[in-house]
Order: structure tokens, then sequence, then C-alpha cells
């Protein structure tokens, strides 16, 4: 992936960026500084008022701060297979992942706690199999047992992973390279 002369106006600057297939990225600064804006241009969701931007990544998947689905009625395991599709949901079932508790697998995802519906689309997000991996805040709601699992696996990740974090913690254990913004 690489980033030239990026600009949202009023949001973020970043005049280069380049990271290589299978890197691991922490894009850290304050509330404010443009880590979700960066992970909305790498995903193709913003469009950057200048600049280029080419992410050479077959399958990017996204993490964001507010997750939500379009049919809430839906219970968490049939929206996990439904997104992800019968032979990936078979591969790799959502019990499988240890994100959502299992009594919680029949609940309408619009009755979930916010931190059970994020890690709802961590799971559908690992279950895409991506290339690029963009993680906003992934510690957001999730307890310290479970954040230490998550940096184990992220470490062990084969594929681009950009993380976008002012989580001291997971700062502080980050073994990658790291953006900071705002600096």
């Amino acid at each position: 992936m690489q980033v030239r002369d990026l600009e949202v106006v009023g949001r973020l600057r970043v005049d280069r960026l380049d990271v290589e297939v299978g890197e691991h990225l922490l894009v850290s600064g304050a509330n404010g500084s443009g880590k979700t804006t960066l992970l909305g241009v790498l995903a193709g969701r913003l469009q950057p008022t200048s600049g280029t931007v080419s992410v050479a990544a077959r399958r990017v998947a996204e993490l964001v701060q507010d997750v939500r689905f379009e049919e809430p009625g839906r219970s968490a395991r049939a929206t996990y297979d439904a997104l992800v599709g019968a032979e990936r949901a078979a591969r790799t079932p959502l019990a499988q992942l240890g994100l959502v508790p299992p009594d919680r697998h029949g609940t309408p995802v619009a009755l979930l706690s916010v931190g059970q519906r994020r890690r709802l689309g961590l799971a559908l997000a690992i279950a895409a199999e991506p290339d690029l991996l963009l993680l906003d805040e992934p510690t957001n709601h999730l307890s310290l047992a479970l954040a230490g699992e998550l940096e184990e696996a992220l470490q062990t990740t084969p594929g681009t992973v950009v993380v976008a974090s002012h989580d001291r913690w997971l700062r502080r254990r980050w073994a990658g390279a790291e953006l900071r913004l705002g600096a």
C-alpha cells in the first residue's frame, strides 16, 4: 500500500506512507488526529480531497468503531453465517472464534451490547480472510484477557494489518511499525 500527499481537508494529512505486504502498522495519535479517517480512506469508504492511495489487496476487511448491521432482528449466528457465506461459516464457525459468548449466538444483533456487536464485527472481519485487515480501536469494549488474545492473534497473522488506536496498553506492547498522527 502506498499513500502520497494524502489530504482530507480539516481531518488528515499524510505526506508519505508505505506498508509492505504482511507488514503490521499501528496508527496512533490523540482523538481527532485522523486515525479513523485514514482507515476509511484505505478501505475506500472515504475519498481524499487530494493525493493518491494505492491499495493492492484483493480482500480488505475493516472493523469500524460503530458496528451496525442491516438486519438488526437477525441473530448473531444468522448474521455471521449470512455475511461470511456458507462455505466460510462452515470452515470457521462463529463458536470457534470465541469472540461472541455462545449464549448470545441466538440473540438478535439489536439486543447485543455495544461490545458484543464489535466482537461480532471482528469475527466477520477475521472470517473474511482478508489480505488487508483494518482495525479501528479494536481493544474498545474488550476484556484485558480478550485484548491479549487479539494481540497474540495479530502477531501471527500473515496478512497486512493496520490498527488505529490510542490505547496505551496496546501501544506499549506493539512490535510492528508505527505512524503517529498529529505529532
